[in-house]
This record gives structure tokens, sequence and C-alpha cells, in this order.
């Protein structure tokens, strides 16, 4: 009895430690971008909100290598959680451009291994427990949402509460994943002989097919990167709407999501990549368009409730590809170079050139301008992808059910 107890109580707060891991993205993708937008010009507040995106390309792998030579996975993720509170906190003084790039880029060093080590952590317990994975894992996404609602109703008087939010999470977070259940690392020194030298890239690299899903996803995460990073203000400033409204946003983003982990595998049996991704980008432009046009609050939340269905649709049918027709021992590589280029530069340019485009343009033609590519992309998925003879998109929907 008492071990039964014990094991619920390690799944409850492995649950919670989702919830809270995957929260804090919600205060710095969804509120520092309002605050940077009043300290600096377009221009810089894009390049300091690229820094992060930057940083998170190339860091989560050094975390990962940390973690599978620790005692315990859960250490690394508890002193990540920690040590980028601090630097998340000293944003709250007004110290500049540079400095401000410099504490952004180190705050993320810290932050980008949040989801690799919790998914990791999680897959892990619930594989050797037979504990499902899926229950937990949208805890994560209801948190991301849930925060990003409560703290837009907080940050209508002062934004600088974001900061204090943080620190009091990741201490909670901190003392959370002390209960969860410990995780080993199971990195063996020389252990096994590397391969390296007979690894093939070739067969990536000429997969046409997938670099077209690439570019899609490329081509969506950056209009969602210019989204979150200039809509936020264009929404206060412009639009004279209050800031809760942005949190409300976001949340819709994660209810949009949440069907979605439940019933992908379904789509995909029924409906297959090429459909669903034609659907996404299709969806993506209207979306941007709309968003353009519109400005009140009945038909902002109508279009943002589809967000975050589309973004995570796209991302998916690459994954998906992937799985179904890379070979294995190119997988990884695959799924890491496609989030790579697809999400890291993606976020990147929406950062840098989104500062451009919404300096010249406004955010207003900023959405226009990508409701505009986002149609070119629909017309090139119909020749590129619908006309492609390959069965490999016409046996996708088997292939998955094999």
């Amino acid at each position: 009895m008492t071990h039964m107890k014990s094991k619920k109580f390690s799944v409850v707060c492995l649950a919670l430690a989702n919830a809270l891991v995957y929260s804090f993205n919600a205060l710095f993708y969804c509120f520092l971008p309002l605050y940077f937008n009043d300290l600096f010009s377009p221009v810089e507040a894009g390049i300091v909100l690229s820094v992060g995106p930057a940083v998170s390309i190339v860091a989560p792998v050094f975390w990962g290598m940390l973690a599978d030579r620790a005692k315990y996975k859960n250490t690394v993720l508890i002193c990540t959680v920690l040590l980028s509170s601090v630097f998340f906190f000293m944003m709250i003084f007004d110290v500049g451009f540079l400095p401000m790039c410099i504490l952004v880029g180190v705050t993320m060093l810290f932050m980008s291994p949040f989801a690799g080590l919790i998914d990791t952590i999680t897959l892990e317990y619930t594989a050797e427990h037979a504990v499902p994975y899926g229950p937990i894992r949208v805890l994560g996404t209801i948190g991301f949402g849930v925060i990003s609602l409560i703290s837009g109703f907080f940050t209508g008087a002062d934004i600088d509460v974001i900061f204090y939010i943080y620190v009091g999470m990741a201490l909670f977070c901190a003392l959370v994943l002390l209960g969860c259940p410990r995780v080993c690392g199971h990195a063996r020194s020389g252990g096994g002989k590397t391969k390296a030298a007979r690894l093939d890239l070739r067969p990536l690299l000429c997969a046409h097919r997938l670099w077209i899903m690439v570019g899609f996803m490329f081509l969506c995460q950056f209009a969602y990167g210019y989204y979150c990073n200039f809509y936020p203000s264009y929404l206060e400033n412009v639009l004279g709407q209050p800031q809760w409204l942005w949190g409300l946003n976001v949340l819709l983003l994660v209810v949009g999501e949440i069907p979605f982990f439940f019933l992908y595998n379904r789509l995909f049996e029924k409906l297959g990549i090429r459909v669903l991704l034609l659907i996404s980008v299709i969806g993506s432009a209207v979306r941007y368009l709309l968003l353009g046009m519109t400005g009140s609050v009945a038909s902002l939340i109508a279009v943002n409730l589809l967000t975050g269905f589309l973004v995570t649709v796209v991302t998916y049918c690459g994954a998906m590809y992937i799985t179904a027709y890379i070979a294995p021992e190119l997988q990884a590589t695959g799924q890491n170079l496609m989030y790579c280029i697809g999400q890291g530069i993606a976020r990147v340019c929406g950062g840098v050139l989104g500062g451009i485009i919404d300096s010249r343009l406004g955010t207003c033609g900023g959405m226009y301008l990508f409701g505009g590519l986002l149609t070119a992309a629909s017309v090139v998925c119909v020749i590129a992808v619908f006309r492609d003879p390959s069965p490999q998109w016409r046996q996708i929907r088997s292939a998955e059910k094999q």
C-alpha cells in the first residue's frame, strides 16, 4: 500500500512538473516581446528576441550530453530551472541593448533544454512503469496556456510582474522535481564503438519531399515567430485591446493543440500527409490575412482558436514522413535537422527580419505579407506535392498503420 501511494505521488509530481516546465516558455515567448517593445525600437527588439532562438539551436545538445552523464537527469533539470530564473529576473533592470542581448542569451542557455529533459524523464519513467504518457504530456500544453492567461491579467498594471512570477514558479518547480521519480543518466564513458565514419547523409539530403515540408514548416514558423514577437504590441497600442486579451489568445493556441495530441494518428490514417499539409498551409494563409483585416475581440478569438492546430500539423507532417521513410540510423539526425531549420532558424528570422518588416510595413502590413507568402506556398504545395507521382505520398497512411 505504501509503495502504491509513493508511486501515485511520483506520477502526480511528474504531471505537475510537466505543467510547470512548459509554462516557463509562456513567460519568455509571450510576455517578453511586450517588455522589449516598450524598451527598444522594433529592429532592436527583434534582434534581442532572436538571441534566444539562436542559442536554443545548439545549447540543448550540450545539456543532453550532460544529463546522460549525470547520476540523475532530474538534477540537471533542477539546476537549469533555478539558474534560468536568476538571469531571467535580471532582465527587470533596464541595462541597455547589448547587456540585454547577453541576458537573453544566457537565460535561454539554461531554458533551452527544458522540454527535452522533461520529455526524456517522463518518457523513460512511463515506459518503464507502464504509465500512460499522453495525459501527463498534455498537462504541459495546458500549463502553458493557463499561465499565459493568468499572467495576462497580472501584467495589465505592471509588466514587471512576470519576472517575480518566473522566480516563484522556478522555486516551486524545483520542489516538485524533487518529488518526481529519479531517472538515471545511462551514458557509459568509452562504451561502444563509433560508426560515424560509415554514416551516409546522402539519403537524407536527397529526400526532396522532406525538404519541401521543411520549407513549409520554416515559412509557417517564421510567420508564427513574427506574430508572437510583434502582434502583442500591435494588439495593445494600435487596436487598443487590454493585455489580458493576448494571454487569452495564447490560451486559445493551446486549446487548438490539445485535440491534435489525441487525434493525430487517426488524422494521418484517414487523410494522409499531403492533405493535412495543404490544409495547414492554406489555413495559415487565411489566418494571417484575417489578422490583418480584423480588429474585434470576437473575430480575433475565432481566428486564433485555429492557430495551435495549424502550426502543430505542419510540424508533425515532417516528423511523420521521417518516421515512415527515412532510414532508422538517420531518423534522429533528420528530426534534429528539421527542427533546427524549421523552428530554430525560423524563429531567429522572426526576430531579426521580423523587426525590419514591422518597421517598414507595420504589423498589419506584415500580416498581409505572410498571408501572401503562405498563399503562394499553397500553390507550390498543390503543384509539388499533389502532382508528385511518387507512391510515398499515397502510401503514408498504410505505412503508419503498419
